[in-house]
């Protein structure tokens, strides 16, 4: 990785750092509902988001970043979930969006790897599904944990289905940008011919 490139990243998951400091701050100094474990969890998920991510493209570096501080920083520490009602939905609404860019960034390797002419549509199909099978597991994921720690992630079936269906959306909106931004570069690139 080049110096440059991991200063950037550095300063990136700093920020990061920075923007849930600020958060911690005010929801100490404000009537905020929230717990440590919140605050703790928030700086844990934006250093270890940082780690993972860290030899991911940088666009992908920068969007899981963004999304952790949603998620953990503003949707936690600051608790806009119970804040703001459709704040959940957002959130679920930009992990289908990440979610999606994943799933490119999984699809565009294996091309790569096996050495496969790029294929378009299967792309795009993959990143799709791969965004919307992953909403599913995570509320999966939410349903184990609520019956095995008896604690209430979920809510009820409508807010179940209704963080699938804002997942589903992201990654549908993912879609169309992306397809209609791969036939402008494809347009681009044959007019330069």
């Amino acid at each position: 990785m080049k110096s440059k490139d991991m200063k950037f990243r550095i300063v990136i998951s700093t920020a990061g750092l920075m923007i849930t400091l600020i958060c911690t701050i005010l929801s100490v100094l404000t009537p905020i509902e929230t717990t440590s474990v919140k605050i703790i969890g928030a700086f844990a998920s934006v250093i270890i988001v940082s780690a993972v991510t860290w030899k991911f493209p940088k666009r992908f570096f920068i969007f899981a970043i963004i999304f952790d501080i949603f998620a953990a920083a503003l949707g936690s520490v600051i608790n806009l979930y119970k804040y703001i009602g459709f704040y959940d939905r957002f959130v679920h609404y930009l992990s289908g969006i990440i979610l999606a860019e994943a799933g490119m960034i999984i699809i565009s390797f294996i091309f790569e790897k096996r050495k496969i002419k790029r294929d378009i549509s299967v792309m795009l199909a993959f990143s799709f599904f791969f965004s919307s099978a992953c909403a599913g597991f995570w509320e999966i994921y939410e349903f184990t944990a609520d019956n095995l720690l008896n604690i209430n992630m979920q809510g009820n079936n409508l807010n179940t289905m209704g963080d699938i269906v804002s997942g589903v959306l992201g990654a549908a909106t993912y879609l169309i940008i992306s397809a209609i931004c791969m036939k402008y570069n494809s347009k681009t690139t044959s007019n330069k011919k």
